[in-house]
């Protein structure tokens, strides 16, 4: 049997990348080559050649709207990262093609919402990937809505209910999380439905990786001084602004921060935090960079990785720092405690987000060069 799937997104962005596009990116090139035909779907966004998928998945654009009222600013961020969007274009598309076999949606909400929708009414499965926080951190979840639809009015309601976005979970065919506690938090909620999934790096990725090239493309990154590297979108959730506060502690270390930002002004934040302590010539913030070549040239390069995430489903970073031979300091929550559990040696995970536990957990590793490289090997 032929299958077709597609995979439905709430953001595909080559010009602000981010875990979950890297993930969706590696599955789709996965399931292609094994014969499966497969697309990804995503909102209309940047004309950007994409750098990730192969010719054999196409990538379809669909209309996508955001229905808050409210600062202009506020509304962009919500279109960037986690916002309730709403879309009329993609479940029509959905309804009206019956050759496609399963969907696969990797958000909740409105715009999972509609793939729910479109599939149920045409009686075809759809399978459902949490990539956030859902029902193992209701509290955080709340707090981090809250704070983004702060002096927003929101118009979309009718189209969730319209759409059952409240049940796109419940009637999913699968659910797949990352964490244990998300698992635990879903069982009692739709039984043997949801599943743990397990992601993966590809080794060869790293392979010709190079520190040289890392510094000729940021000259300003070259020198003897150890590189701390954070990977990710600059957002709260990855919380940049810890990892700046713990290096001001940690004499001649640098701080690298490869990401776009996606929390409009947090970037900002950094840059000032950075200067009012005296450091900002020991933190680099390099933006967007390219997953491909990029990451694997900057692990090369760095001495130390870090993960002080608020929260992380996962944690691909992680097992591209250990694909670099790099150790990775996480912090021990959600996603991250399993990776460090996978890992067999607690001391590489920190038990609070206190920037001064993240200081003297990354000046000890900095100081033992020995215990790096058993890392590194491990």
């Amino acid at each position: 049997m032929k299958l077709r799937v597609a995979h439905v997104l709430r953001k595909y962005d080559p010009a602000a990348w981010g875990g979950t596009e890297t993930h969706v990116a590696a599955l789709a090139t996965r399931q292609a080559a094994e014969g499966v035909s497969v697309e990804v779907h995503a909102p209309a966004g940047p004309t950007c050649d994409d750098f990730a998928l192969p010719k054999a998945v196409a990538l379809r654009r669909f209309r996508a709207f955001c229905p808050f009222i409210g600062r202009a600013d506020r509304r962009a961020s919500l279109v960037s990262n986690a916002g309730n969007i709403g879309t009329i274009d993609e479940p029509v598309r959905l309804a009206r093609d019956r050759t496609l076999d399963l969907a696969h949606v990797h958000t909740q909400g409105r715009v999972g919402g509609a793939v729910r929708a479109a599939m149920k009414l045409t009686g075809r499965p759809y399978v459902v990937s949490v990539h956030g926080p859902l029902l193992a951190h209701p509290e955080l979840l709340r707090r981090d809505t809250e704070q983004r639809l702060s002096g927003l009015l929101d118009l979309g309601q009718p189209l969730g209910w319209l759409f059952g976005s409240r049940r796109v979970i419940d009637d999913a065919a699968r659910v797949l999380c990352f964490n244990e506690e998300e698992l635990r938090a879903l069982q009692p909620r739709v039984g043997a439905r949801a599943l743990l999934l397990d992601q993966g790096v590809e080794l060869a990725r790293f392979s010709g990786a190079s520190a040289e090239r890392a510094c000729e493309r940021w000259p300003a990154l070259s020198g003897p001084d150890p590189i701390v590297l954070l990977v990710g979108r600059l957002s709260d959730q990855k919380n940049q602004l810890t990892a700046v506060r713990a290096i001001s502690a940690v004499a001649n270390a640098r701080l690298v921060l490869a990401g776009a930002e996606t929390d409009r002004g947090y970037g900002a934040q950094i840059a000032e935090e950075a200067r009012s302590l005296g450091i900002a010539n020991r933190v680099h913030l390099l933006g967007n960079v390219d997953p491909l070549r990029d990451i694997p040239d900057l692990l090369a390069l760095a001495t130390l990785v870090v993960m002080p995430s608020k929260h992380e489903a996962f944690g691909l970073i992680a097992l591209e720092a250990w694909a670099s031979g790099k150790p990775a300091l996480l912090a021990d929550h959600s996603g991250l405690a399993r990776l460090g559990r996978a890992f067999g040696d607690d001391s590489w995970l920190v038990g609070s987000l206190d920037p001064r536990a993240w200081a003297a957990a990354i000046e000890a590793a900095l100081k033992d060069p020995d215990r790096r490289r058993h890392a590194g090997e491990r």
